[in-house]
């Protein structure tokens, strides 16, 4: 026996074991390469996708008398596009009015209604960041055709009745982003 195969046949300590095929299959003994990138698809109301479209829609309107409602902004969902709103502004303008006493509340409303899932919005008696710097939310989704609607209530139940009118603005924005509805999963539950 030449001396090659004898070194070739000799296994000394742990590492020089022969191979084992459980255990070369095992992910404990033998864990996957990390190191290679793995994709992440997270859904696309989570993280817009490559063909994405910009939602920016902001505008004022007169501080409308006590008792009545007045439409700041609306914006309709284009067909074949679902989207996301994730940013928020809403504001007052002029004088007479305290902050968060509910003599003023805005409400976003999807089709007339608070968004589902995200009904606080429909009764903010405070200002959430400005027109010109808007809040993160974890934000509400919205479909094809559904109208998108912000307005500003002049509430006579608050605790002054409401604010007298004296060209106050009331003002808002509201920002996401919509995508192609065919790349939403159709077994998903909304």
């Amino acid at each position: 026996m030449s001396r090659r195969g004898l070194f070739s046949e000799r296994y000394v300590g742990l590492g020089d074991a022969p191979p084992d095929t459980a255990a070369r299959n095992d992910p404990v003994i033998n864990p996957p390469d990390l190191t290679q990138a793995q994709k992440v698809v997270r859904p696309i109301w989570l993280d817009p996708p490559t063909n994405w479209e910009n939602i920016d829609q902001i505008n004022y309107a007169l501080l409308p008398a006590i008792g009545a409602t007045v439409i700041i902004l609306s914006f309709q969902v284009p067909i074949g596009r679902n989207g996301v709103i994730n940013r928020v502004a809403n504001n007052f303008v002029g004088g007479g009015w305290v902050e968060g006493t509910g003599d003023v509340i805005w409400k976003i409303l999807v089709d007339g209604a608070p968004p589902p899932g995200a009904t606080s919005y429909a009764s903010i008696a405070a200002s959430l960041g400005s027109p010109a710097n808007p809040v993160p939310i974890s934000g509400f989704r919205i479909f094809e055709n559904q109208v998108l609607t912000l307005v500003a209530f002049n509430n006579p139940a608050g605790p002054d009745g409401g604010v007298v009118v004296a060209g106050q603005r009331v003002g808002g924005r509201l920002l996401g982003y919509l995508y192609p509805r065919e790349l939403e999963d159709d077994s998903i539950w909304i």
